[in-house]
């Protein structure tokens, strides 16, 4: 066990689909898809997960693995990770422990000088993005039309792009034969997971849970701004526009006074200058509503607390009951991070919420948000002889992209191994700018 084959002696893995505590099977490939050996003897395995981000396996043992190695394992679904971190422990001077990712995110590998198309679904541009790779498109749903331009890049980046311009979650698929891997998919869904009918209860002085607050605003109504239209009013160019309310009981509780002992909503926006559809325009902002119709919450547990969470998927939804407002808030929360240790199958951290995923919902919200920016920045760059109407909108533009500017840390955000930052109302990521859409 441990030693790899000898030069010409073609060994075949016996696949066995095996689930449960102390059932999981690493089996290690080399980078051209050879089988070597299954790594038998693992004193550790922890499998780390986030949303359309991290899918790491951490996993130590005494036995040498090369950098690109690929160990191929199933808990009840097929993962195949790449060896990218070595380092030996000193305790023994035996045991190395590795770091491996997905292998969908050495797709970086593959570089993409310019790419550029218009009107496009995501199924599309995922397709022209993964020709000639290994990886073929999976299950994509309707997301509608958008354009997508793309440069200097690589196919990993790429997908996240997609997945952010069209506001999707990425799954990665793998499939599997008794010689190996003969199948790998991208696909682009509205939300990965599933119910399990995990309830979740916290009130005070529980150990193990970390509680967040998010300042996302709650808002009980909505107005929804689409593509510009012809024509002006009052010298302000119009857009399709929509008004969608929530319900009484919404109002009644996260509404404003309205001076008089009643009570009105509290009005939120929603922007995407690519709708030009009045219907979808409302299906939209209804959605964007009933996201952000409650407080923005996310909870951390780990040790005691965590069991609770044991058979968890990443995305999957919990039903959480929160006894600390007043009334209790009942919200269905997502799995957006997950740590399990898949040599005892124990969750040892979960991190759910109802925002769990972080590229769709942040992404997206700064590209609406800077696309309505952009309008301004172009035309004060470009009105020199309108110098006083282009210096308003311009002070107009630097105003919304401050306020977009604080959805970031120190002005960036860490996505997925890259940099997003917004600097005088354009998104850049890595250092290059990004096409803005239908403006």
């Amino acid at each position: 066990m441990g030693a790899r084959r000898a030069r010409g002696q073609v060994r075949r893995p016996v696949l066995r689909r095996m689930e449960g505590a102390l059932a999981v099977r690493f089996m290690v490939f080399d980078r051209w898809g050879g089988y070597q050996h299954d790594l038998a003897d693992a004193s550790a395995a922890v499998h780390r997960q986030q949303v359309n981000s991290t899918d790491e396996l951490d996993v130590s043992a005494n036995v040498p693995l090369s950098k690109g190695d690929r160990i191929l394992w199933n808990d009840g679904e097929w993962h195949e990770h790449v060896v990218n971190e070595l380092d030996q422990e000193h305790s023994d001077g035996q045991t190395m422990a590795y770091v491996c990712e997905s292998s969908l995110q050495w797709l970086r590998y593959r570089k993409i000088r310019l790419f550029s198309m218009k009107n496009v679904t995501a199924a599309e541009a995922l397709s022209h993005v993964l020709e000639g790779t290994v990886w073929g498109v999976g299950e994509v749903d309707d997301f509608g039309r958008r354009d997508l331009v793309l440069e200097q890049t690589d196919v990993y980046k790429a997908i996240l792009e997609i997945a952010g311009t069209w506001g999707c979650e990425i799954r990665a698929d793998v499939g599997v034969t008794h010689t190996g891997v003969n199948m790998r998919s991208v696909s682009l869904v509205k939300r990965v997971g599933a119910s399990r009918g995990v309830r979740f209860e916290y009130g005070r002085d529980i150990e193990g849970i970390e509680k967040t607050i998010l300042s996302d605003d709650v808002i009980t109504a909505c107005y929804g701004y689409g593509c510009s239209l012809d024509g002006e009013t009052d010298g302000v160019k119009n857009r399709l526009w929509v008004y969608v309310e929530g319900t009484e009981e919404q109002k009644n509780r996260w509404g404003q006074s309205d001076g008089k002992g009643g009570r009105v909503h509290s009005e939120g926006s929603f922007e995407d200058s690519q709708i030009k559809d009045k219907a979808e325009l409302e299906k939209k902002t209804r959605e964007y509503l009933a996201t952000h119709s409650a407080p923005s919450v996310s909870y951390k547990v780990k040790g005691v607390p965590a069991m609770q969470m044991r058979g968890v998927r990443l995305g999957d939804s919990v039903q959480v009951v929160d006894r600390e407002f007043v009334p209790e808030l009942r919200i269905e929360a997502r799995v957006g991070e997950l740590r399990r240790d898949l040599l005892t199958g124990e969750t040892k951290e979960c991190s759910f919420g109802t925002v769990a995923s972080v590229l769709p919902d942040v992404l997206t919200r700064i590209y609406r948000q800077v696309s309505a920016v952009a309008p301004a920045v172009g035309a004060a760059e470009s009105a020199a002889s309108l110098a006083a109407a282009a210096d308003e909108k311009a002070t107009n533009a630097d105003k919304k992209a401050s306020d977009i500017g604080k959805m970031l840390t120190d002005g960036q955000l860490s996505i997925g191994g890259s940099v997003l930052k917004v600097e005088k109302g354009k998104i850049f990521l890595d250092d290059r700018e990004l096409a803005l859409k239908g403006v």
